[in-house]
């Protein structure tokens, strides 16, 4: 039988695919530098140049090694003799590399190199530009052993890794790559970068073209924390598949002191390979707990700290002695989804009438036609005066200026599409009557508009066919957003009145008649 294959596609500023700063070991310090404070030098995961052979002490691997050194075999030396080799993998060593700085010697590198302009905020990425730097180091257990004492964790699972930079962290500078373009990384926080709307459409392209080219078992993506409930649901929604995606990330980065994210590199590939997750979608596996993409979402920056939002479940299983599923989504997804890759259509209707190229002819996604959809807050006690005039509401009338100016635009990298969603009261998905009225102007303009609870929902919002907005059901507005980017490039924008303030009883029915296909959507996925 062949070897199963996973993709491991590496998604934007994850702490999973990150390192600590490597900082000069005081074995490479000159008299009068600066030592690291300690009882021990630090040690980094590196490759010998050359073999080496070494004694190591008998009786040091553990404090009661000694107390049953009668089980010992005993060949009257004192210690063991062992040659170590560069194929071996990674040794931790200590970190003997210096700044160069005109100097004969340079000087040490320092974490707060990282703060300091004068020298490009260090000069250096601590992203790794894929996985498989992580998976070896597992392997070589250089941030710890397997429950069994032994090593090549991963390798034992008699499985291929196949190593996908689709958003990664960490680029190749030298190669071309373009930070914010190729690679995202998040730290040093100065030059950070943040993945864009575009980005979507690369995301779903590329996870799309690898599950369904028949080699792969399943994907792993690994996100930067904060995120992943996002692209999970993305991913979710547009790709058609019946294979496993499993989301993971880490609050700590990769060799840090108890980094949880080499266990969620596990557990997830042991969910791809059990098979207990052909069929339910892309999930987020954190902390040995699998969750629904749909109601996942980050609640803190700690372990076990991840949460499910609507209010009614989204906990499907765990890892745990084995893959347990306790419970399937009843909400459309992946094969299922009437928004994915295969049942988009290759143009739209805008607003005006005219249709609207968001395919390539392969039928990837064209990243500048990704919709633009804004979300906006309603927060009690905001209001400034007591009219209810909608030109009050400056933010939501100032993207209805905003979003026509993009329409009437003639270059091709600005999108045509665009949205709106709207965080009000829970449950009832509402603010103020200058609120509601800029709302329907929203909508009577051919901008498609979301009503969704504030913060955490705990229940839908209640349907009314006769509203020229779409409720979000129990989305959170983040989630809402996707699901509307994903339904306008399916159904386009809505119809466009003549008068926007006030539309007439045909242009009215006209737009709750569109809105009902978008709800139909948005009471299923």
């Amino acid at each position: 039988m062949d070897q199963p294959s996973i993709a491991i596609f590496s998604g934007p500023n994850a702490t999973i695919a990150n390192s600590p700063p490597l900082v000069t070991s005081n074995k490479s310090r000159l008299p009068g530098e600066r030592k690291i404070p300690g009882r021990y030098d630090h040690l980094v995961p590196q490759l010998l140049y050359e073999s080496v052979t070494v004694k190591i002490r008998k009786f040091t691997a553990h404090p009661l090694e000694k107390d049953a050194s009668e089980v010992y075999h005993d060949d009257g030396k004192e210690y063991y003799e062992v040659t170590l080799a560069p194929e071996d993998g990674p040794y931790l060593l200590p970190y003997m590399a210096r700044r160069k700085d005109g100097s004969k010697s340079g000087v040490p590198f320092e974490a707060s190199d990282m703060w300091n302009p004068i020298l490009g905020f260090g000069g250096r990425q601590f992203f790794y530009p894929d996985a498989s730097r992580i998976f070896e180091d597992i392997d070589r257990t250089i941030s710890g052993r397997s429950a069994d004492g032994e090593g090549s964790t991963l390798d034992r699972k008699g499985v291929q890794f196949d190593f996908v930079r689709v958003l990664p962290p960490g680029g190749y500078t030298k190669k071309g790559e373009i930070a914010g373009v190729d690679y995202f990384p998040y730290r040093p926080e100065p030059i950070a970068k943040i993945i864009r709307a575009q980005d979507l459409a690369r995301a779903a392209n590329l996870v799309q073209s690898s599950l369904g080219s028949g080699k792969y078992r399943g994907g792993i993506w690994l996100d930067g924390s904060p995120q992943l409930e996002e692209s999970m649901y993305w991913l979710s929604l547009l790709v058609d598949t019946n294979l496993p995606i499993a989301g993971i990330a880490a609050q700590r980065p990769h060799g840090e002191l108890s980094n949880d994210g080499d266990r969620n590199i596990l557990d997830a590939v042991d969910y791809v390979l059990s098979g207990a997750g052909d069929g339910l979608g892309a999930v987020g596996i954190q902390d040995q707990v699998i969750f629904a993409s749909r109601e996942f979402k980050k609640a803190d920056a700690r372990p076990g700290n991840y949460k499910v939002t609507g209010g009614h479940g989204g906990i499907l299983g765990s890892v745990k002695d084995g893959v347990t599923i306790w419970y399937k989504p009843n909400y459309k997804h992946t094969h299922a989804s009437d928004v994915n890759l295969q049942k988009l259509p290759k143009s739209v209707t805008l607003s005006d009438g005219s249709e609207y190229m968001t395919k390539n002819p392969d039928g990837s996604l064209i990243p500048e036609r990704i919709p633009r959809v804004r979300i906006i807050k309603y927060a009690s006690y905001s209001q400034e005066t007591e009219s209810d005039d909608p030109s009050h509401e400056t933010d939501i009338m100032g993207w209805i200026d905003e979003s026509l100016r993009d329409q009437a635009s003639e270059s091709e990298k600005v999108p045509k599409l665009h949205g709106l969603v709207f965080e009000g009261l829970s449950p009832y998905a509402v603010g103020g009557q200058s609120h509601y009225k800029a709302l329907s102007c929203v909508a009577a303009s051919g901008i498609p508009v979301v009503r969704v609870g504030r913060s955490d929902p705990g229940g839908r919002v209640i349907t009314d066919p006769r509203d020229l907005t779409i409720e979000g059901s129990n989305l959170d507005s983040t989630k809402a957003r996707l699901l509307l980017i994903a339904t306008m490039l399916k159904l386009g924008g809505f119809p466009r009145s003549k008068n926007p303030l006030n539309p007439s009883n045909e242009e009215r029915n006209q737009i709750t008649s569109k809105a009902a296909e978008f709800q139909k959507i948005f009471e299923t996925h």
